[in-house]
C-alpha cells in the first residue's frame, strides 16, 4: 500500500469515525474522553550524541470539519507553541497531547493553544465535545472486515476500499462501536475469534481455529449501530446498500477473505432486522423522543 493511500485512509477512518464516537458519548461513560477534533504529530527534528531527540515540532496533523478545532481555523501544519500558559518548547507531539487531555480532565475551559503559520501566530480558544474513548485504527489486510477490542476500532484498507461511500463506511464502524459499547469484548468467542483475525493479519497465528462469535451479540450490535448511525447524522440507506453488495458476493466467499461473511447473521437476517429497526427510528423521530435502543443482554 502506497504511503499517500494510507494517509488518505487514515483521514477518511477519522473523519466518518469522529462523528460516531461523540454520538455515542452518554453510551460509553466509563470509556468516555473529551475531543477537539485535531491530531499532532511530530515534525523535523534530530538527535543529539546522547541520542536525545532535539528540535521536535509538534504540528497540527489533522482537523476534523465539524469539530471545534476546525471552528477556530486550526490547520494542518500550524505548529503548537504554547498550550494555555505553558510553553511546548521542543515537546513531541505525544507530549503535548498528554498535556491537552490533562487540562482537559481537569475541565479547564476552554483550552488555549497559541499556533505559528509561517511568521503569523495566533491564540486560538476550544471547547471540548464528550466521546467514547475509542481509537481507531487501519489494519492493513485486503480482507473486508472490522474489528473491536473494546478499547480499540479497527477496520482493513481491504474494507475501506470497498466501501467507497462514508455512509457504508460509517455503517462498518457503527458496528464495531456498537461492540465496545456494549462490552461484548467480554464474550469469549469473541476475543478468541478477533485474535484469530489479528494474527492472520498483522502476525502469525499461535493457537487453533475458533468459533466465529455469537450471532446474538452481531444481531445486538446491528441494532445498536443503527440508531448511533441515525444519531450521528448518517443515511441510514447505506446499511441496505452494504448488504446488497455483500450479497452479490456470499457465494463468492469461501476463499476470498470476506472473513466478515462468516461470523455474521446472512444478509436476508440482517435485512429484515434492520427493517425492524429504521421502523423503530423513523416511529421515536415522529414522536420527538430521543434516540435510545432497547438493549437487552445477549445470551
Amino acid at each position: 500500500m502506497e504511503p499517500v493511500d494510507a494517509a488518505l485512509m487514515e483521514r477518511r477512518l477519522h473523519d466518518v469515525g469522529l462523528p460516531l464516537l461523540v454520538a455515542a458519548a452518554e453510551w460509553c461513560p466509563f470509556e468516555q474522553e473529551s475531543t477537539y477534533g485535531f491530531l499532532l504529530k511530530d515534525e523535523g527534528g534530530s538527535h543529539d550524541q546522547a541520542g536525545q531527540s532535539t528540535g521536535r515540532k509538534a504540528i497540527v496533523a489533522y482537523v476534523h470539519s465539524q469539530l471545534a478545532a476546525a471552528s477556530t481555523g486550526l490547520s494542518p501544519g500550524d505548529r503548537v507553541v504554547q498550550v494555555n500558559t505553558q510553553r511546548v518548547g521542543e515537546a513531541g507531539a505525544e507530549d503535548v497531547m498528554r498535556q491537552v487531555r490533562r487540562l482537559t480532565a481537569a475541565r479547564i475551559q476552554p483550552l488555549l493553544l497559541e499556533v505559528e503559520r509561517g511568521a503569523e501566530r495566533r491564540m486560538v480558544a476550544m471547547w471540548a465535545v464528550p466521546a467514547c474513548q475509542f481509537s481507531l485504527r487501519l489494519i492493513e489486510s485486503e480482507q473486508i472486515n472490522g474489528v473491536s477490542n473494546g478499547r480499540q476500532v479497527a477496520v482493513t484498507t481491504g474494507a475501506m476500499r470497498f466501501f467507497a461511500w462514508d455512509d457504508e463506511l460509517a455503517w462498518i464502524l457503527s458496528h464495531e462501536i456498537a461492540h465496545n459499547v456494549l462490552s461484548h469484548v467480554d464474550s469469549a468467542k469473541l476475543r478468541l475469534a478477533l485474535g484469530a483475525f489479528l494474527g492472520a493479519t498483522v502476525g502469525p497465528s499461535a493457537g487453533p481455529a475458533v468459533s466465529p462469535p455469537s450471532r446474538s451479540l452481531e444481531a445486538q450490535a446491528d441494532y445498536v449501530g443503527s440508531y448511533l448511525m441515525a444519531r450521528a447524522g448518517y443515511d441510514l440507506d447505506a446499511v441496505r446498500r452494504v448488504w446488497q453488495r455483500l450479497a452479490n458476493i456470499e457465494s463468492r466467499q469461501a476463499g476470498l477473505g470476506y472473513e466478515v461473511l462468516r461470523s455474521h447473521p446472512t444478509t436476508v437476517e440482517r435485512l429484515a432486522d434492520f427493517e425492524q429497526t429504521l421502523k423503530e427510528i423513523k416511529e421515536k423521530r415522529r414522536r420527538g423522543e430521543s434516540l435510545q435502543p432497547r438493549v437487552e443482554q445477549a445470551p
